[in-house]
């Protein structure tokens, strides 16, 4: 016990006399029943939260008392709560690190040189991130104050019903128009146009998002002492340092600071929403949609997202008063990692110096879930980053991967690794520490290249049925009637639809009139003028020839059934009336036996798919959740510029998405092969849509590797396309 109160390294700061430099002042918080004093350190407009413990050690720091009298203090007082002696030195060197304190005696120089160093290193690797990099540009506080009066019209009653109106009013418009606004981003979000216009319009609903943020902190009276840029994939984004939020007592002024920009955001896409709602199409509703959409996704997936070290995420720890809760997760986090890792070696690990207490429920249910989840939002943003940038530029995708890669994974391993490196115990074991690392890491690398990964692909597709159940047209009219019922069993040459042709009516009365003068031409011209006669005659063979072409035509308006089974139909209200060519498709003769799913597999998944298929699955729209086994039956060797059906676009409900350019909405908006995937089960009838899980082989990732880079080299250097 006696041991774990002392240090050895007592002796170097027992004697001194050490206090808060002039240019720090503290202030006291009071978080969840807890106080705590914010150190602010006005020459690096810095924030330092210190709990109410260790203040017991900090307010004594007058520069009167040594370290040793302070400490001794803290015994008499405090009792086995006092902190030891490791405790008193760790606080004194994190605070001379952040430059808080100053004692009677110069500290290393050299040390403080490197510290320094050590520091620009840090923020000159920050500025190299090449999804974000920053630069300052100048103090706005004269601007700001020439404007201030705005901050307290900003957070007005008046100014808040307003918002709360025009955000709910464009949310509810939205919703109801919700197939207009589909449609419409279908054909123009993320084109090369709204691209452009994003580029120059976000920049601006930026600024406007950061002078929400600094109007509302000098209705506080804190400082805004800088604004700049931040070029996040090369498009420059306004900032402005909000550092001074940390001074106010109040947690609900400091998150209505932090909601101060969602809400200008929401506030612009809103008006945006019903801007394009007004208007109709031209630049001003594209740059309306640009606005809305921006700013939507902008509020939900980004800034406002408490997983996103944003502006949602201050607004969640001011409102639930859980300060500093990402840094703290992190580190209890960190202490298990390492905790795990150092057991694992064989290590024996000091007691952590500072460990992550809980006051509550609600505070441990957030340190335990909060870090993970966060890393995981953050893998997501990620990938999606990456695979927009691979989309546009190929190099840029590369080099966000490798960097979101070392900041995801790669970083938190040499920090753990680093902090086991510091353990006095790592020095004995330092070889076998050494072989072990070095062999998980290559048993692992091996696991993830020649490990076989199963794969699946899902694609759409409809259930369909052979030429002969398929109930066409054979001519062309208009649908007069059903003659039997949806879903009712018929036999082969029963009357399915009655159909009516204005057409063929007068063709045929036209035919019979001609017969009529023709049969008079003969009769009149026999035995008498045999020339007249044979021209007449033949007259009539061609007319009533025609005629009987007309006869069967209108014979044909009755469709009957080819063969025995159940009519089926959709939507057999909207028949009635219908203009329809020859060889329109009407309704089905279904039998349980001979349905297939007519499915569209993508052009770039065809070789993996017939390469590797191993198992097919079929899941039914009308039967959600039910797999009926299947296997391939026929694949068209060509890639298709048409749906197998209309119902299978996503412009009327389907889920293939279709050309915008293509005025009939049947052609897919990438390529693919179409394949027919027969099932071993009956089904119940045809037409509906239907889901295809296609099972893949296993297959580790350096075959896909070599297969890739086989593609690649045969595309290279004998144009053939992989």
């Amino acid at each position: 016990m006696q041991d774990a109160m002392l240090s050895p390294q007592w002796y170097r700061i027992s004697g001194l006399h050490p206090r808060l430099r002039p240019h720090v002042s503290v202030r006291m918080q009071t978080t969840r029943g807890q106080a705590w004093y914010v150190l602010y350190n006005h020459a690096t407009g810095r924030h330092h939260r210190v709990n109410a413990q260790a203040y017991q050690l900090v307010g004594r720091l007058d520069g009167r008392l040594s370290v040793d009298q302070v400490w001794q203090t803290l015994l008499t007082l405090q009792g086995d709560r006092a902190p030891t002696q490791h405790d008193v030195i760790r606080i004194l060197g994190q605070m001379t690190d952040a430059g808080l304190i100053q004692a009677e005696v110069t500290p290393d120089v050299r040390q403080h040189v490197q510290a320094h160093e050590q520091a620009q290193q840090r923020q000159a690797r920050a500025r190299l991130n090449p999804l974000a990099f920053r630069m300052g540009l100048f103090d706005p506080s004269g601007m700001l104050e020439r404007i201030r009066p705005w901050s307290r019209w900003m957070w007005s009653r008046w100014a808040q019903a307003l918002w709360l109106v025009v955000v709910l009013g464009a949310l509810g418009a939205v919703l109801a128009h919700w197939q207009a606004v589909h449609a419409y981003g279908r054909i123009h979000f993320m084109s090369p146009g709204y691209l452009a216009m994003a580029w120059l319009i976000y920049p601006l609903m930026k600024g406007l998002h950061e002078l929400g943020h600094a109007l509302t902190l000098r209705r506080y009276n804190c400082e805004v002492p800088e604004v700049g840029v931040t070029f996040f994939l090369f498009v420059p984004l306004p900032y402005v340092d909000a550092s001074a939020t940390n001074r106010l007592a109040s947690r609900w002024q400091r998150g209505r600071i932090s909601v101060a920009g969602i809400a200008v955001e929401l506030f612009l896409a809103a008006l945006g929403a019903l801007v394009w709602l007004l208007v109709e199409d031209g630049w001003l509703r594209q740059v309306a949609f640009v606005v809305m959409s921006i700013g939507g996704l902008s509020s939900l997936l980004i800034n406002g997202n408490p997983l996103m070290k944003l502006d949602g995420y201050y607004v969640m720890i001011d409102a639930l008063d859980l300060p500093n809760l990402a840094p703290r997760s992190s580190q209890q986090w960190q202490q298990r990692w390492r905790k795990g890792l150092t057991r694992l070696l064989g290590l024996e690990a000091p007691p952590e110096a500072q460990t992550v207490a809980a006051s509550d429920v609600l505070e441990r249910l957030a340190l335990q879930v909060y870090s993970p989840l966060a890393w995981a939002y953050r893998g997501l943003v990620t990938a999606m980053i990456v695979g927009w940038a691979a989309d546009q530029v190929p190099a840029l995708g590369l080099v966000v991967a490798v960097w979101g890669l070392w900041s995801l994974l790669l970083k938190p391993c040499q920090s753990l690794l680093s902090g086991i490196r510091t353990l006095p115990s790592y020095v004995a074991a330092q070889g076998r520490v050494r072989a072990f690392l070095m062999g998980g890491t290559a048993l692992l690398l091996a696991l993830v290249m020649f490990l076989p990964l199963p794969s699946s692909r899902v694609v759409e597709g409809v259930v369909w049925l052979p030429e002969e159940a398929q109930v066409r047209a054979r001519v062309d009219g208009r649908i007069d009637s059903l003659k039997v019922r949806p879903d009712q069993a018929v036999r082969e040459g029963t009357p399915l639809l009655a159909m009516v042709s204005d057409t063929l009516e007068t063709e045929r009365a036209a035919l019979l009139l001609q017969i009529d003068r023709g049969e008079s031409e003969f009769n009149a011209a026999f035995l008498t003028d045999p020339l007249r006669m044979g021209n007449a005659r033949e007259a009539l063979e061609r007319d009533r020839a025609a005629l009987a072409r007309v006869e069967d035509d209108l014979a044909r308006l009755v469709v009957r059934a080819s063969r025995d089974g159940t009519f089926a139909v959709a939507r057999a209200e909207d028949l009635e009336g219908r203009e329809v060519r020859q060889g329109d498709l009407l309704a089905y003769v279904f039998r349980p036996t001979d349905a297939v799913v007519r499915a569209v597999v993508p052009q770039a998944d065809v070789e993996e798919v017939r390469r590797r298929l191993k198992r097919i699955d079929v899941m039914l729209d009308e039967q959600p959740g039910r797999l009926f086994p299947a296997r391939m039956y026929r694949e068209v060797p060509t890639a298709t510029d048409a749906l197998p059906s209309p119902a299978m676009a996503d412009r009327v409900g389907g889920r293939v998405p279709t050309d915008p350019k293509d005025p009939e909405g049947q052609r897919p908006l990438l390529p693919g092969h179409v394949v027919d995937i027969e099932l071993i089960q009956p089904l119940p009838r045809a037409g509906g849509l239907a889901r295809v899980r296609l099972e893949l082989r296993a297959e580790s990732l350096a075959s896909s590797a070599l297969r890739l880079l086989r593609q690649l080299m045969l595309r290279h250097f004998a144009g053939v396309q992989p």
